[in-house]
């Protein structure tokens, strides 16, 4: 899959390596929203004013602090044993597709009122294992996050969501969700959702969610029945939880693009 085009004629922007850029104390300092800024190795990162960023990383770290008003689109793609620290004071959007195998690590703190972080994840994977260790830290009042993981498994592939929100003492009006739904498509494959609420504070909100299971044969039947081939059938069905999370990217190409996959793959 084209990823770094697509994602380019996405936000119809031009691509820097993030070392185009100078570096002090506090890392990379990012105040440009003019371009997409592309990182795949170690780096610190200071977001100063709304931007974007294209993660390629593989094994890294990567340190973000994005500052009060500033709001950061950041795009994690195929990625694979890497680790992810955010400090939070403005507000954060990610969205993180992967067909590979991963293991990836998600640490989150938000540090000032009306912070707030929003996590979409696809992960469709076919005789791969992922592992998604997601942690989430509210800090301080009036802090929001959505924390949404989206799967699915064949061949004989497992994935495991481990997914923890923690409220502190005394950080009322603050909001935690999290949200698991899979489809495995064997008997062989398998979706685990271990979510985590710690919750310190009365005056809150705080959920969690998971949907998983196997294929239903009945609508299967019943839509080949109606004459779909079974591979139409599973695409069908498939886009009933695929497609929200393909409809949050502004963009019919890179749209396409992620259906195709899941076409391929089945």
């Amino acid at each position: 899959m084209q990823i770094t085009q697509e994602i380019i004629k996405m936000l119809n922007m031009d691509i820097k390596p993030i070392s185009s850029l100078g570096q002090s104390d506090m890392g990379y300092k990012i105040n440009d929203n003019k371009c997409i800024y592309l990182i795949n190795s170690d780096c610190k990162l200071e977001i100063e004013s709304d931007a974007y960023i294209l993660d390629l990383t593989n094994g890294n770290n990567v340190n973000v602090k994005v500052l009060e008003n500033a709001t950061l689109n950041y795009y994690v793609l195929n990625s694979n044993n890497s680790k992810r620290y955010f400090d939070v004071l403005g507000n954060v959007n990610v969205i993180q597709v992967s067909f590979r195998e991963s293991l990836e690590l998600l640490n989150v703190n938000l540090n000032l009122e009306n912070a707030s972080f929003d996590y979409k994840c696809l992960s469709i994977l076919d005789k791969n294992n992922a592992n998604y260790d997601i942690k989430v830290f509210h800090n301080k009042k009036y802090t929001y996050s959505n924390i949404t993981n989206t799967c699915v498994a064949l061949n004989g592939s497992r994935a495991v969501f481990d997914v923890s929100g923690k409220i502190n003492k005394g950080m009322n009006n603050s909001k935690c969700s999290q949200k698991t739904r899979g489809i495995v498509m064997d008997d062989d494959s398998e979706i685990v959702a271990n979510p985590i609420l710690l919750i310190d504070e009365y005056d809150c909100f705080a959920n969690h969610g998971a949907a998983i299971g196997k294929l239903n044969d009945e609508e299967l039947f019943y839509l080949m029945s109606r004459g779909l081939n079974k591979e139409e059938a599973l695409l069908l069905i498939l886009s009933g939880m695929v497609n929200p999370f393909i409809e949050a990217i502004p963009n019919e190409n890179y749209r396409k693009e992620i259906e195709n996959e899941v076409a391929h793959l089945i």
